[in-house]
């Protein structure tokens, strides 16, 4: 697998890790979007097997892609010398927006002038995020695939409400306290390490990436993938419901693999083809310039 491995400046001055795939010579791509932009999971990168088996699969059917490392790759990094750390750990989930411009920014400059999102786990809740609040007109389909609900009232409904009350009681103490950047080791929804500051961003009673309240404000056409196996309360039903609560996208479809597991490891073959019949199912839109 030949790519050109790059650097993008992040619309807030962060030098950005990429690896831009270039088409296959002599494929032409179906239908018409000409370019994707691939975002990877928590505490993921841009080299990750899901994230890099799509584009590869995409690349060879004539799309180009853009795999790209937002602010919240690996769990915890530091640009060298610089004193200060970014990563899942510390993410604020708002700022991938800043990412993901510079992404679609790269890829009209190389040309491409429809240009499709899609997003792994907590990629695919960036995705979404951006899809919803960004008013890109470049942008002509989104495509989350194990999207994350990260809802604090579903949450605090579920068989893990006990747990997760605890914690976020926890961290609320932690930012009262001045600590707000200090680091957690939990459980819960996944194991991983997380600064109070950072939980509370993703799972606390604001809610603002909660993707079921969100997909109303897509207005693209929007493909949410998922697995069978995926019935943790973090992922159980989340497709169906954007699907659902997308009223304003043109077209807004789910489909659930038979048998798959998280961000769909297990079945890539059968998710890179949903996804180039999606592609290619699409009808042409005229893009902004």
């Amino acid at each position: 697998m030949i790519v050109d491995l790059i650097t993008i400046d992040s619309r807030d001055g962060m030098s950005l890790d990429a690896a831009f795939f270039e088409p296959a010579a002599g494929v032409t791509p179906k239908g018409p979007v000409d370019a994707m932009l691939l975002i990877h999971g928590s505490g993921g990168n841009f080299y990750r097997t899901a994230t890099k088996a799509m584009a590869e699969d995409l690349r060879n059917q004539g799309y180009a892609c853009l795999a790209i490392n937002t602010k919240g790759h690996d769990t915890v990094w530091s640009p060298q010398g610089s004193g200060e750390y970014y990563g899942n750990a510390l993410e604020i989930l708002d700022n991938s927006r800043h990412d993901l411009v510079a992404g679609v920014d790269y890829l009209w400059g190389k040309g491409y002038r429809s240009i499709g999102l899609l997003g792994h786990s907590m990629g695919a809740v960036k995705v979404g995020y951006y899809a919803a609040t960004e008013d890109d007109e470049r942008i002509v389909t989104v495509i989350p695939i194990s999207p994350v609900r990260l809802s604090y009232s579903y949450y605090m409904q579920s068989e893990n409400a006990e747990e997760f009350q605890s914690i976020i009681e926890r961290a609320d103490q932690m930012e009262a306290e001045d600590r707000a950047l200090e680091l957690m080791e939990l459980r819960f929804p996944i194991p991983q390490m997380f600064s109070a500051a950072s939980y509370l961003d993703k799972h606390g009673p604001a809610e603002r990436y909660n993707l079921v309240a969100l997909s109303p404000r897509i207005s693209v056409p929007m493909l949410v993938m998922g697995g069978e196996q995926e019935t943790h309360t973090r992922l159980r039903d989340c497709p169906q419901d954007m699907v659902t609560a997308a009223v304003n996208s043109p077209r807004a479809e789910y489909v659930i693999i038979p048998g798959g597991n998280h961000s769909l490891l297990n079945s890539m073959d059968k998710a890179s083809a949903t996804v180039l019949d999606w592609l290619a199912s699409l009808v042409p839109v005229s893009a902004g310039v």
